[in-house]
């Protein structure tokens, strides 16, 4: 029986490469600056899934505090549209508050167009330092490319994932499963 590879950055590398989602030279890039790093082996899914985010096939949706959630999506978004190369855009955002004289309140609706048509998202989470991690998804999810195979679908990283970031990918159907023969990545259901 053969020894299963270990997976490391040079491995997602060589299978990000296979399958078509990078090319030879930005998986170079990445390993290049990685240098010694790229070669150490990762064990738990949601240091595999990170490391899609590096490679610019994924988005990573901040588990931790950010300070202010209701600015940070309209970053997360954007971050977001430019994985589509152009062909998804987010503009005219805004985060209306449900108490807007609340600085730390979370609780609100965020409004941002996709190619010109308004979109919106209501936001559950209690404090404007957190994610409500089902939003942002929801909102990747809606950026999805029109006319392209690709989808935006996140990592399912298993029971264990309080206080772990939500990896969302940008990906077909066949890309994510050769994620799954070839590194275990699995996926959740869309939002």
């Amino acid at each position: 029986m053969a020894k299963p590879q270990p997976i490391n950055y040079v491995r997602v590398a060589e299978v990000l490469t296979e399958l078509g989602m990078i090319t030879q030279e930005t998986a170079q890039s990445v390993i290049d600056d990685f240098d010694d790093l790229a070669y150490m082996a990762m064990k738990p899914i949601h240091e595999i899934a990170g490391s899609l985010t590096e490679f610019g096939v994924a988005v990573s949706i901040h588990a931790d505090d950010v300070d202010f959630a209701d600015q940070h999506y309209q970053w997360l978004l954007g971050e977001a549209a430019a994985l589509t190369g152009g062909s998804v855009t987010v503009d005219n955002f805004r985060f209306d508050k449900e108490d807007p004289d609340d600085e730390d309140a979370g609780l609100g609706t965020m409004y941002f167009e996709r190619n010109g048509k308004e979109l919106s998202f209501d936001v559950e989470q209690e404090s404007n330092d957190y994610l409500d991690m089902g939003a942002a998804q929801a909102a990747i999810e809606a950026l999805s490319p029109d006319d392209d195979p690709r989808t935006f679908r996140c990592v399912d990283s298993g029971h264990y994932t309080i206080g772990h970031d939500d990896v969302m990918v940008l990906a077909t159907a066949e890309q994510r499963e050769g994620l799954f023969q070839h590194l275990g990545i699995t996926f959740r259901e869309p939002w």
